[in-house]
């Protein structure tokens, strides 16, 4: 893994050999996948089989520079899987594959990858486990996202209804787009666990709301729909933060320019 000096001032780690994908925008239907990943998260559980056979099946995050993604394990490998107290756990995945799994898009171990631990320059887990700013255009190119931000305004309000396959609740059903396409917007409301946000302000998200959302962007009866685990109104704050990303973008490019 080798740095490369962007034009714009900051660095991104690519894989030394080239041979490596990252993670974002992985498909669903892809396979012969080989990555090199930060592992994230990750827990072993019982899984019982249609013949009645239990195995051990391990689940978690994994990460690179450009995304989060789910990965499911057939391999109960808990010495490369499992992360290390430190968290400093970086493997090469080799011969993945790539499916979707409760909506998302998710990179499947099976029997035939294979996993090497791996000492290289990396980023770390605190840089690593923070969201990543999409645009909705490249969200729906890449099939869905996991834990992402999206900015965008209120389009319209779909509806209101009672009940999730999480858990029960009031469930705010809306639309947002960003200038780049829509998107589905569902969120829990009043649920300290899910999102961030009360029906009082709820029922004041109106067409046009500028609002800031966290989540992931599944699949769901054919459309995509971003399923908010934070969600709350632009504000003045926010507006000064994207002046000052934006001047010292542009800043370091003059520079180099100059």
């Amino acid at each position: 893994m080798q740095r490369e000096y962007k034009r714009q001032g900051f660095f991104r780690f690519i894989p030394a050999s080239g041979g490596e994908r990252e993670l974002r925008c992985l498909k669903p239907g892809e396979g012969g996948i080989n990555t090199i990943c930060r592992v994230l998260d990750a827990s072993s559980r019982e899984l019982t089989l249609r013949d009645g056979r239990q195995i051990e099946v391990i689940e978690g995050v994994i990460a690179d520079y450009t995304a989060k993604i789910p990965f499911f394990s057939w391999l109960a490998d808990r010495e490369k899987l499992l992360p290390h107290h430190d968290q400093d756990r970086v493997i090469r995945i080799e011969n993945a594959y790539v499916r979707r799994r409760n909506g998302l898009v998710t990179l499947y171990i099976g029997r035939g990858t294979k996993l090497v631990d791996t000492e290289i320059l990396f980023p770390g887990y605190e840089e690593l486990n923070k969201p990543h700013k999409r645009r909705i255009k490249d969200i729906i190119m890449c099939h869905g996202a996991f834990d992402v931000i999206v900015e965008g305004d209120i389009l319209l309000r779909a509806g209101t209804r009672t009940g999730t396959d999480r858990s029960t609740g009031t469930v705010e059903e809306m639309m947002i787009d960003d200038g780049t396409g829509a998107l589905f917007l569902f969120f829990q409301v009043d649920n300290k666990r899910h999102t961030n946000i009360s029906d009082a302000e709820a029922r004041r998200l109106s067409f046009g709301t500028p609002v800031i959302v966290r989540g992931n962007v599944i699949m769901r009866d054919g459309r995509y729909v971003l399923m908010a685990e934070g969600i709350r109104r632009k504000d003045n704050n926010d507006l000064m933060e994207g002046l000052m990303e934006f001047m010292a973008r542009y800043t370091c490019i003059w520079i180099g320019i100059g």
